[in-house]
């Protein structure tokens, strides 16, 4: 194959990066001061992780793996999958993994937790890029299509469900079965996958009774104004209270106490349109509809099926997860636990999201350039 002429990064990308990192670290701030009124070492805390693993360590990991090689992670693809699917697992060895609210998703290393799920995201998204493009011709086939789809979106999942983390294995689901639909994959397949998926989803949601419970509350948010749907009310008062204009930065009042539970996390967008009203978060949606945008024309114009699946993989991962937890906390889907990348608490997650981004910087930097008509 004729080598591939280096190029630099797609600048309005990295531009639309740094805007959203920017507002995002902002928000966190102003929706943490809630935690500094409590407890100053806690704040100090948050904030020195969020911004020292999310930020500034995410920000190196972007710059470094925007200068290797897109096409060196096919080849180690199934390794990074397998480590991603054993880091999973060590959540469940007493001392390591630790639980909150009811799961246990998360690993203690002393002096920080991750939660590594967000790896398992990338690895999986990676395998079955790297598994999509060295099969492309066959991908309507039982062997190279249905059968991979099932087993790896399937690995990924038995180390979830026990856990349990529903919105993840949605999440990686989701992106999976795009990816294999936009691959080629046969129509009759494509049936056997949603009828999997009814099956699989209705047994989950026997054994996990919090699943039907937030589907309830979806339906019926009065029914249960105190308890399993306080969050989404108290959300939704939030939202209505910054009307236009917001009450500006930092003087969100539904941020403090127990109005609004995870504030800096699952609600943080609640904060954001508190603070900036309508005018703002349109402005936000718009931000991220054309960091989709900018990730998919790169996508397109990629030189490799590998280059092109795993950069719509990755902007697929992070802007569904976006539109989710916007839709959720705004009433119109059920909650779904996915943060909003780039605002929400969670320093493994940014970080993770900003090293795969510097994937999407590279593949950036040999996309093909469109030819212009000349009339």
């Amino acid at each position: 194959m004729k080598k591939l002429r280096k190029k630099k990064v797609d600048i309005k990308l990295l531009t639309i990066i740094f805007l959203l990192l920017a507002i995002g670290l902002i928000t966190y701030i102003s929706t943490s001061l809630s935690i500094f009124t409590e407890d100053k070492d806690q704040f100090w805390s948050l904030i020195i992780r969020h911004v020292g693993l999310g930020v500034i360590g995410g920000g190196i990991a972007m710059y470094v793996t925007s200068h290797i090689d897109y096409s060196h992670w096919k080849k180690y693809s199934l390794h990074v999958f397998i480590l991603s699917v054993l880091a999973t697992a060590l959540v469940f060895i007493p001392g390591l993994g630790f639980s909150h609210g009811g799961a246990t998703r998360w690993l203690s290393l002393g002096f920080i937790t991750l939660q590594p799920a967000e790896f398992l995201k990338l690895g999986t998204i990676l395998f079955f890029s790297a598994w999509l493009a060295k099969h492309k011709d066959r991908i309507s086939t039982f062997k190279f299509g249905l059968l991979p789809f099932l087993g790896i979106v399937g690995i990924a999942f038995a180390t979830l469900i026990p856990q349990p983390d529903t919105g993840t294995m949605a999440l990686i689901g989701l992106v999976c079965f795009l990816l294999y639909f936009m691959r080629g994959a046969s129509w009759k397949h494509i049936g056997v996958v949603i009828f999997c998926f009814f099956v699989f989803a209705g047994a989950y949601a026997a054994v996990n009774p919090h699943v039907i419970d937030r589907i309830e509350t979806f339906a019926n948010p009065s029914r249960d104004p105190y308890g399993a749907s306080y969050q989404v009310q108290q959300s939704k008062i939030a939202i209505g209270s910054g009307k236009l204009y917001g009450r500006g930065l930092g003087q969100s009042v539904h941020k403090f106490g127990p109005y609004l539970p995870e504030s800096n996390s699952d609600s943080i967008f609640a904060v954001f349109a508190e603070e900036f009203g309508f005018l703002g978060t349109s402005l936000l949606v718009v931000l991220y509809s054309i960091f989709t945008f900018f990730g998919v024309r790169i996508a397109r114009l990629a030189p490799t099926s590998f280059g092109q699946n795993i950069t719509i993989g990755i902007i697929f991962l992070i802007t569904i997860q976006v539109f989710f937890n916007i839709a959720a906390i705004s009433g119109l889907v059920p909650l779904s636990g996915l943060p909003l990348i780039f605002m929400s608490h969670g320093g493994s997650a940014l970080f993770i999201s900003l090293a795969q981004l510097g994937i999407v910087l590279n593949v950036s930097r040999y996309i093909k350039t469109p030819r212009k008509v000349v009339k």
